[in-house]
Parts: C-alpha cells; sequence; structure tokens
C-alpha cells in the first residue's frame, strides 16, 4: 500500500499592481523538513484499532520580492488517501507554533489558509500541518509501508526523518538513511537529506517491521513518563532536527519526543 506526499504549494498573493509572473516568483520555498511517524498517534476523534501514520509537513518561505506580501497559501495534501484527517495547522513565530485556522477542500484536495501578517522583503514565513492516514498494512505482527514522495516545488534544502514505533522489531527501511539514531526507549530515528531538488523528484521508501503492541508509541511515553502538560503539535520543529544534524547526532532529538504530548485534534473546515 502507498503512502503519497504533495507538496507543490501554490501561493495567491492577494497583491495590487503584481504581474501574475512577479506573484509566482514572490516567494521562495528554501527549506523543508516531512516527519513520518507510524504508529505514533491517533487523531483525537478516531475511535478504530487500526493503526495510524501521523506526518508532518514543516515548509520555511522567503519573501524574495522587494515588497512585502500578504494572502492565501494553498497547499495540496492526500486527501483521497485511507482515512486521511487534519491534525494540526500552525505558523512558526519566534519558532514557536502558532495554531491558524485554515479550510480543508477533501474533494479537491487542498489545504488554504491567510497569511495574518505581510510578510517583508526577505523575511521567512514558516508553516507546519499535521495529518493523519491509515496506510499501515497489516498482516498479523507484520508491519509494511510503503511511502512515496513526489517534489513539485523547487527547494534549496529538504530533510525526510522516520520514527520507529516503540516495541518495533526488525525495522528496515530502503533505502539505507544517511543517519541513524537510537534513544534509550528504542525509539530509531532514521534522517534522509536532500538538497536542490526540482519538480518532479520522487522519493519511494519501503519500510517493514513487526510489532505486536497495538498501543502507540504516544501512549507507551505516558506510561514510562506519566501524563504531563498538554502540547499543541505533536511533530518536532525544523531547528531542533537541524540542530541536531549539525552537531552530528539525532540522539537528543530522539529524547525530546519524550515530551510531545496530546494535544486536542483539529478537523478540516
Amino acid at each position: 500500500m502507498k503512502k503519497y506526499v504533495y507538496t507543490f504549494v501554490c501561493l495567491l498573493f492577494l497583491c495590487c499592481v503584481r504581474s501574475t509572473a512577479a506573484q509566482e516568483n514572490a516567494f521562495v520555498l528554501e527549506n523543508g523538513l516531512i516527519q513520518v511517524m507510524p504508529e505514533y498517534a491517533n487523531h483525537p476523534d478516531d475511535q478504530s484499532d487500526k493503526p495510524s501514520m501521523l506526518v508532518g509537513m514543516h515548509l520555511s518561505f522567503r519573501n524574495v520580492s522587494k515588497q512585502g506580501q500578504k494572502g492565501m497559501i494553498v497547499i495540496p495534501l492526500p486527501t483521497k488517501e485511507k482515512e486521511f484527517r487534519v491534525g494540526y495547522v500552525a505558523q512558526y513565530v519566534n519558532d514557536e507554533p502558532k495554531e491558524i485556522d485554515y479550510t480543508l477542500d477533501q474533494e479537491k484536495g487542498y489545504i488554504s489558509f491567510e497569511v495574518d501578517k505581510e510578510i517583508q522583503p526577505n523575511e521567512r514565513y514558516d508553516i507546519v500541518i499535521e495529518y493523519y492516514t491509515k496506510n499501515i498494512r497489516l498482516e498479523k505482527k507484520k508491519r509494511t509501508i510503503t511511502y512515496t514522495y513526489h517534489h513539485l516545488l523547487p527547494i534549496e534544502h529538504m530533510k525526510i526523518v522516520f520514527y520507529q514505533p516503540l516495541g518495533a522489531n526488525d525495522f528496515k527501511i530502503v533505502p539505507s538513511p544517511q543517519y541513524y539514531e537510537e534513544n534509550t526507549y528504542g525509539m530509531g530515528m532514521y534522517l534522509y537529506e536532500f538538497t536542490k531538488m526540482k519538480q518532479g523528484d520522487v522519493k519511494t521508501f519501503n519500510i517493514t517491521y513487526s510489532r505486536e503492541d497495538m498501543r502507540t508509541t504516544y501512549e507507551l511515553l505516558n506510561e514510562y513518563h506519566g501524563n504531563e502538560q498538554e502540547k499543541e503539535n505533536k511533530t518536532l520543529s525544523p531547528i531542533f532536527v537541524a540542530s541536531g544534524v549539525i552537531g552530528g547526532s539525532l540522539l537528543s532529538i530522539a529524547t525530546m519526543i519524550i515530551t510531545l504530548h496530546k494535544r486536542r485534534g483539529k478537523n478540516g473546515k
């Protein structure tokens, strides 16, 4: 069963006296982080006993025009995937996520939201979108995932990180990761880095592992550490992953996951 992610981003700028070409080139996508977390958590409204896949998309844009820009961002999402649900949408303010209102078009397959302030020349605009699907194939204890990433917009730097669920055995991912780290709870992180990705680039990852426990990683972490204060988003800010790579180790990032806690889910509007 295949898991598709489409990250072509269409920025519709509500600017007067702008040509179409100028509007299209006002923003560039500089950095991206995709976090793929099988069996980490379920959507708060999910009552089924089937494991979920949590995906966090962290995208960083920059205004490369000479004028301030404000308008609407439209991002296609794989809304036709099995039991697709949006969990969280936010913009980053001083490296902290701030939840924002959005509109989800389930039929056309995109999410849209207004930029709440004018983005000045050379200023960054960072966003995070988290969603859930049920695209994990079960054969008794065995899990199989085929994750295909279709890149539809040029980008300078892209990271894709896969998180091994707690209690998973014989976890294998192809192709081999560029970086790997494991915390004391056996939660592995598999990181891939890409530079200067072009429109049309495709990356496919095949994952297999076995797991008996049907509880989520989040539930198991809460058992280890007790219920703590609720957090807004479940995936990690790009600044943490970047600092881990620069530091030469992902261990601190993997350990930080134990501090991520359940928040209220937000359905598409």
